[in-house]
């Protein structure tokens, strides 16, 4: 499967329209903004599924990430996440969404031994419970990397969590900035549990989003490895506008002509 970011409502006729032209997906971000879910996000959920009446292609969200830690050792700061992340399910099950996606927000910035070890002990324990909600609404929930340093964080996560409703999420653009891990690495590592991945480049200085044709990321070796995985991951064009969604298809599509590619 292969899909399109849509950022906000506005831009969706012109997406909805592409999408259509070229079988794609959807992935809708707006629900991720915090003013919006403190908002008339009820409000803004009804024009969405008018938006989206007679949509037959897949639609996932992306989940709520600003300042939310799902591995916080206090257990207030986690019951925020958790309440967030269920209003997500909440949302993606109204407008039909197959998945959403959650950054995991590790902080590889603390120095201290222990971090890593009880962070992962913390992940297991909420990724767990949130999966038996999501397993009762039919969504599955991929575990996105943002700063995390490289990519066996989010395998042990979700191989200790062990349900078929939590898989993976690589922001290639996310690992290319902030890990010194070869892309390739990334694929390799997460492959058994990847469902889902974001694709842009970026300058390697700042997180961009820029379209597969500009930036610092080499990206027919990346894409071609990316395509062979053996769950076929849903790919994501995740970029601000639908010009550079545009630019960025034709890449996509020579990679995916070379495999037998499902529609």
């Amino acid at each position: 499967m292969i899909g399109i970011s849509c950022g906000k409502l506005e831009d969706l006729p012109a997406l909805r329209d592409f999408a259509e032209v070229h079988s794609l997906g959807l992935e809708l971000q707006e629900f991720a903004q915090p003013e919006i879910l403190d908002g008339e996000w009820r409000e803004l959920l009804h024009r969405y599924r008018q938006a989206l009446a007679g949509f037959s292609g897949p639609i996932s969200l992306h989940g709520p990430f600003v300042d939310l830690f799902s591995g916080s050792v206090d257990p207030r700061i986690a019951a925020v996440a958790m309440d967030r992340y269920r209003q997500s399910l909440e949302i993606a099950a109204e407008l039909g969404a197959w998945l959403v996606n959650f950054h995991l927000n590790y902080n590889p910035l603390v120095d201290e031994s222990s971090y890593r070890p009880r962070w992962l002990e913390r992940q297991v324990g909420f990724w767990a419970a949130l999966a038996l909600e999501a397993q009762e609404m039919g969504i599955r929930i991929a575990l996105e990397n943002m700063w995390e340093p490289d990519p066996f964080l989010q395998v042990e996560v979700i191989q200790k969590v062990n349900h078929f409703y939590v898989g993976a999420c690589l922001d290639i653009g996310h690992a290319y900035l902030y890990s010194r891990v070869p892309l390739q690495a990334w694929i390799n590592v997460l492959e058994p549990v990847l469902i889902y991945a974001h694709l842009h480049n970026t300058t390697g200085v700042q997180d961009r989003h820029l379209p597969l044709t500009h930036g610092a990321i080499p990206m027919e070796p990346v894409l071609s490895r990316l395509v062979r995985c053996l769950n076929r991951p849903m790919l994501i064009l995740e970029m601000p506008s639908l010009a550079e969604i545009q630019e960025s298809f034709p890449v996509l599509q020579r990679i995916l002509q070379r495999v037998s590619w499902p529609q």
